[in-house]
């Protein structure tokens, strides 16, 4: 009966004075008051834990699949689409190494509840501009492609679809008034998108692990990170069924989605994720502060005692982390693999439409399917094989290289996959001015409304092809005919199609002097299926390295740090990589433009890109950056014998809390 007489203040002093487990069985008990609820469990905590990073990463993608239509509403440039999408790592910016520190030592699934909710409240207020402001830019965007037949040929120059009269001239005016307010709204929301997907994976992750034993950590990483992606791939397959609905969905507007008018419900997504965010958030408050009872749990007055020097051990813990070589060179390979991936998915569907002259819902659809769901196969695929295997820290380290190289050589390979360029009569200035066929029309103004003439041709407008007639086939396509540039000798592909499509026989008015059917002459292009069998194979090798390259940060920090180690990756991706990285990119997008959209003298978005120049900027600069990974990879490798990949398959130090203990 000795045994029980003794306190619970003893059995801690025990414990505490001789930390050799004899107690473990004991000291568990007062914190088992009753029967434990479904939220201590792992395996819940991971289904609502994923759920919510599924959502993020479905937001962050949907918006990217929805900036063609934010560029052609608001008229703006790639430029300032990546801008807006830079904010919200400007946003993990400001907290992430203050919150992963704070919430690290603090309940975490608290903090990441919190953080839920501050996501669902920057996602809401991107929709708020459409509440306030849709109708009007709607009225707008249809003034300046106004329905049915484009501007043609007025030799008198008093064409009221070429003119800049006092409706074009008011509803520039009021386009850019609500530009200014809503570009600046768009990037606050963004930011505090940012703020709330911080606390997510910096918190979320050191959790899983914490609570589970780290022979089973690869599986987990894997499964964590691998349904993570599914996040992405649902983004993009949301805004494809998005940006196929109107933008006002109680509106049938009498035109199909390949219409220049069309504009898809860009905001309709948005409402969907945040309403979710919130039921997830609002489970996540129920999760203990720790699912795994720690044998010896920690002394109450060295945490009172810890608060009151709270700066002097920030710094001290970042400070470690600075110190520790391996997470560096690590941090840096971090910052090179996401560079490139993340401003490949930033343009991807733009890319795709642009260059395979896709739909922007199948643009989506591919952008998903083709390349995020393959990745997350790859790091599910590569979770099961570290855990099977039980690779060294070394032989880990060689692999993540090897994927990065292999990236940077598939990169290279895409460049020569591509459509044939458009062919265009006259593109440039100076071939403009030297087109005297049509020098009399005054098409000088004109808003980009392509036609392909008979002679296989792209011409900026029917009026720079001369036309001076024209009948409506349907409620999208139109025929020009009297024509005077175009060569009524030849007898193109699709022009020639889309009469006996109609089963119009060309008659005598227009076949003599040429015609033109309404957009691009450039069809479907069968490289699209290349393109997507060789970026799929590469994004799967390049995710393979994931689920090591996340085990080698956690492996390399002490147990305490853990949170604080993924708070540095994070800042320092923000910082170098996910903030100018959609800047470069989409300087490097702009840079390929040949001709942008005009009205009223303000310049709007690029209407025709050069397909061998965007080609070689955004692929290539995604190839250089990531074989500048590949360097910093060989760096990690040549230190990682350091690095313990299962530390609880050996004894633990008496200094140490055997808390990774299998469960």
């Amino acid at each position: 009966m000795k045994g029980v007489e003794a306190t619970p203040e003893e059995q801690e002093r025990l414990a505490t004075g001789n930390n050799n487990g004899s107690l473990d069985c004991k000291l568990p008990t007062p914190q088992q008051p009753g029967p434990r609820s479904a939220f201590h469990s792992t395996r819940v905590f991971m289904l609502v834990f994923l759920s919510g990073w599924v959502l993020q990463g479905m937001f962050l993608t949907y918006f990217v699949s929805v900036t063609t239509t934010v560029e052609k509403l608001f008229k703006v440039e790639s430029k300032t689409t990546g801008t807006l999408l830079a904010a919200t790592e400007i946003g993990q910016i400001c907290t992430a190494l203050f919150l992963t520190y704070l919430a690290g030592r603090g309940h975490r699934p608290r903090w990441i509840a919190c953080m839920m909710l501050v996501l669902a409240v920057g996602v809401i207020g991107c929709v708020v501009p459409h509440v306030l402001y849709g109708t009007r830019l709607m009225d707008v965007h249809l003034i300046s492609h106004r329905g049915g037949v484009a501007p043609v040929c007025s030799s008198d120059g008093n064409s009221t679809l070429i003119t800049c009269d006092e409706a074009h001239a008011k509803s520039r005016a009021t386009q850019s008034s609500i530009t200014a307010v809503v570009i600046p709204w768009l990037f606050i929301c963004l930011l505090v998108v940012g703020v709330g997907q911080t606390g997510i994976a910096t918190l979320g992750i050191p959790y899983v692990d914490d609570n589970v034993g780290s022979r089973q950590s690869p599986l987990y990483m894997a499964i964590t990170i691998g349904i993570r992606v599914i996040g992405p791939a649902l983004g993009f397959l949301l805004g494809a069924l998005c940006t196929r609905v109107y933008v006002d969905p109680l509106v049938d507007p009498g035109y199909e989605f390949s219409d220049p008018r069309w504009v898809g419900a860009w905001w309709l997504g948005m409402v969907f994720i945040a309403g979710f965010i919130v039921i997830l958030s609002a489970l996540m408050f129920f999760f203990p502060r720790q699912i795994k009872q720690s044998p010896i749990p920690l002394h109450p007055k060295k945490n009172k005692e810890r608060k009151g020097q709270f700066f002097k051990d920030f710094f001290a813990t970042i400070k470690r982390q600075l110190t520790n070589d391996i997470l560096m060179w690590r941090t840096a390979s971090s910052v090179l693999h996401l560079m490139p991936i993340s401003g490949v998915y930033s343009f991807l569907p733009k890319y795709l439409e642009k260059q395979f002259r896709l739909p922007t819902h199948d643009a989506n659809l591919v952008s998903g399917l083709g390349g995020i769901l393959v990745m997350g196969l790859g790091i599910i695929t590569s979770g099961v094989v570290i855990l099977k295997l039980v690779p060294t820290a070394r032989q880990v380290a060689a692999w993540t290289a090897a994927t990065a190289a292999i990236y940077s050589a598939g990169m290279v390979v895409l460049m020569f996959v591509s459509c044939p360029e458009e062919s265009f009569r006259a593109l440039s200035a100076t071939d403009v001015a030297n087109l005297s066929c049509s020098s009399e029309c005054h098409c000088f103004g004109a808003p980009y409304s392509p036609v392909c003439g008979q002679d296989s041709f792209t011409y900026q407008s029917p009026c720079q092809a001369g036309c001076l007639n024209s009948t409506q086939l349907d409620n999208s396509t139109w025929l020009y005919y009297n024509c005077s540039c175009v060569d009524a000798r030849l007898q193109g592909d699709k022009a020639f199609k889309t009469v006996e499509r109609y089963e119009l026989d060309a008659p005598d008015d227009f076949a003599a002097s040429g015609f033109a059917v309404s957009g691009e002459c450039g069809g479907a292009c069968n490289q699209i299926y290349a393109f997507i069998a060789i970026f799929a194979a590469v994004m799967f090798v390049h995710a393979s390295g994931e689920v090591g390259a996340v085990l080698l940060i956690i492996r390399c920090t002490d147990k305490h740090d853990k949170a604080m180690a993924m708070g540095v990756i994070q800042f320092a991706i923000g910082v170098f990589g996910n903030v100018p990285c959609p800047i470069v990119f989409g300087a490097a997008v702009d840079a390929a433009c040949r001709l942008r959209d005009a009205a009223c003298g303000l310049l709007g978005a690029c209407a025709s890109y050069d397909s061998d120049s965007l080609r070689h900027f955004y692929l290539g600069l995604s190839a250089g950056l990531m074989f500048l990974a590949f360097i910093m990879d060989m760096l990690v490798w040549s230190r990682a014998g350091r690095i313990d990949m299962n530390p609880a398959d050996r004894a633990p130090d008496r200094d140490q809390l055997p808390s990774d203990t299998p469960l």
